[in-house]
């Protein structure tokens, strides 16, 4: 029997597939590129002028309620069931799903342009050993950024270094959980002595492998 179990968890490690490792280099865009990392623009919009028509409704029909009028309708086509009109039922569905519609539409014009405004802000980014202003949303995996005071980020962030002593720099969370209070974030030693000199940053090779 100890066999046979040993046996079986053998096969089931040889048919689980391994994960791959993932490598990205720090001024190194060519080499992160070509391994196709997700890019950094966001997106929190439900719909497009093409998939709104047809998931809103989808998303609505999960609704109770709104399933139960189409019953109603459904059996008001029927004359030996009911004697009401079929199209009192059906303007009443129509008024519900178009009053839900509009106001699922114009939430999610809103949730475009937050979008917009955040994938457009501009950043500084180390390129070819010059600081260059990028967008956000064209930001890339192992890219060295720039950062000044009260600046906003929209992007997952490594701290190489920082202009304060020990290295330290101090984050506001509001936007993410609300709390206003600052959060003291520090470099580790051996990146924060490069300091703020933008040819010790471009010569900088570090290499991450997850």
């Amino acid at each position: 029997m100890g066999s046979a179990v040993s046996s079986f968890g053998q096969l089931c490690g040889r048919q689980k597939k391994k994960e791959e490792d993932r490598h990205f280099r720090a001024n190194d865009r060519h080499y992160n590129l070509s391994h196709r990392y997700a890019n950094n623009a966001i997106k929190t919009s439900k719909y497009n002028i093409f998939t709104f028509l047809p998931l809103n409704l989808l998303q609505q029909f999960r609704r109770l309620g709104n399933c139960f009028f189409v019953f109603l309708f459904i059996l008001q086509l029927i004359p030996q069931i009911s004697s009401l009109a079929w199209f009192t039922t059906a303007a009443l569905l129509i008024v519900v799903l178009s009053i839900t519609a509009v106001k699922d539409a114009t939430d999610d014009i809103n949730r475009h342009k937050s979008d917009e405004e955040l994938n457009n802000r501009e950043v500084k980014v180390l390129i070819n050993g010059e600081l260059q202003s990028e967008k956000w949303m064209n930001v890339q995996v192992g890219d060295v950024i720039w950062l000044e005071n009260n600046q906003y980020v929209t992007a997952d962030l490594l701290l190489l270094s920082s202009s304060e002593p020990l290295h330290l720099v101090y984050v506001e969370t509001a936007e993410l959980d609300g709390e206003t209070n600052l959060k003291v974030k520090q470099a580790l030693t051996v990146t924060g002595e490069l300091g703020g000199s933008i040819e010790a940053l471009a010569n900088f090779k570090g290499e991450s492998k997850m």
